[in-house]
């Protein structure tokens, strides 16, 4: 995959994570009716800007003081404490955690892997990666652990609708994503052909945009936002199997259709990251 594309994909997995997240915690407050709509919008963009301002400042501050640290385990260890504590910080001012969190991660990730030796980058992402790979097998664990129960609660009628519904949220997931990708690449090009020379280069080319938008894989935020429903919640059984549906569905059928698509769109090779290498070795 072109290194650009792996760019984008991953930075806007980041953002769309993060402000769904802060929509769906409005949407459940309105929904229980501890919450108006009229006065989300006008807090949300407070916590919007909020967020961005103090992920952004507790970033500096992590960076000042993870350059001061040698030990690889010590390193690791008060990376996990800050991450954490960030998080923590954010729910407790009333930020939204997940942008705060997003925001911090990347104001680091610009900066640190120049500050930091080499022993402690390998060690560091060595044990974040092991954290997060258990992180995703328990959580997948406990969806399989939880869909029997709940096709097992909707008998009949009910397991019926409810599985048109999981299937039609699943359709709508992937052409809506299709959709808006191509949609938004077809625009930025059309403004590039009237001189806007940035933005013609900026925009993925249509066989870039069929590959973003067929990326749109689900995994362990669409389980986390289902399960984090409570129990009591209006038509939660059926909302946690449209969930699991659309991750077991986009990363099955998205999943192992992904590298007969690649060399359907035969794109262009990437030598980025080749020549970055072959720089720093001369």
């Amino acid at each position: 995959v072109p290194h650009r594309i792996t760019a984008i994909l991953q930075g806007e997995s980041l953002l769309n994570d993060a402000t769904a997240l802060l929509i769906y915690r409005m949407a459940i407050s309105a929904a229980a009716g501890s919450i108006l709509l009229s006065s989300a919008v006008p807090m949300i963009l407070l916590s919007t800007l909020g967020s961005l301002a103090a992920g952004y400042l507790l970033g500096r501050v992590s960076l000042m003081t993870l350059g001061r640290i040698e030990d690889p385990a010590s390193g690791t260890v008060v990376q996990f404490a800050g991450t954490f504590g960030v998080w923590i910080l954010a729910d407790r001012i009333g930020l939204s955690a997940i942008i705060t969190i997003v925001v911090y991660a990347m104001t680091i990730a610009r900066t640190a892997p120049r500050r930091m030796p080499a022993r402690n980058r390998i060690s560091s992402y060595s044990v974040w990666e092991t954290a997060v790979f258990v992180l995703n097998v328990l959580a997948f664990v406990l969806m399989g652990l939880q869909a029997r129960t709940i096709v097992g609660r909707l008998a009949g009628q009910g397991q019926t609708d409810a599985f048109v519904l999981a299937g039609t949220v699943l359709a709508i997931v992937i052409v809506s994503r299709l959709i808006w990708v191509l949609g938004c690449g077809a625009i930025i090009r059309w403004f590039g052909r009237f001189g806007v020379a940035d933005r013609q280069r900026d925009a993925p080319s249509f066989r870039g945009g069929v590959l973003i938008g067929w990326c749109g894989m689900r995994g362990l935020v669409t389980l986390a936002a289902a399960f984090a429903l409570p129990a009591e919640f209006p038509a939660r059984d059926p909302i946690v199997l449209a969930a699991f549906t659309v991750v077991l569905g986009t990363l099955v059928l998205q999943g192992m259709s992904l590298k007969p698509l690649l060399r359907l769109l035969n794109l262009d090779p990437d030598e980025t990251v080749d020549r970055e290498v072959a720089q720093a070795r001369v």
